[in-house]
């Protein structure tokens, strides 16, 4: 950004230069506009600085909030599976049950 800057200036300096050499007006009159061109461009920089640093910080606060965010997501949905598992658990454990008494039953009928 710093290179964007020095060039914002280096082209107010050579603009102004140029126009300075090509002016048909009396040196005051020339002054006078140089002054007021000069006054413009540093307002126009320092409000690109002002601007620049306030997107600067709009986007830390943006990453900070998106970091809350997904931390405050991840924890839910680790919650959330977590209750998941510990519903599941019995219905698990029961089709599990009854899936090894079946295979017993296979098991002993097969022999008969």
């Amino acid at each position: 950004m710093s290179s964007f800057k020095s060039g914002l200036l280096w082209g107010a300096f050579f603009g102004g230069l140029a126009g300075l050499m090509n002016a048909p007006r009396p040196g005051k009159e020339t002054r006078e506009m140089l002054k007021d061109y000069i006054t413009q461009t540093t307002d126009d920089v320092n409000d690109l600085r002002f601007k620049v640093d306030n997107l600067k910080v709009a986007i830390q606060r943006l990453q900070q909030e998106s970091i809350k965010s997904s931390k405050i997501i991840n924890e839910e949905i680790q919650t959330t599976l977590q209750h998941f598992n510990e519903e599941t658990q019995p219905r698990i454990r029961r089709v599990m049950d009854k899936s090894d008494l079946l295979v017993k039953n296979l098991e002993k009928n097969s022999h008969i």
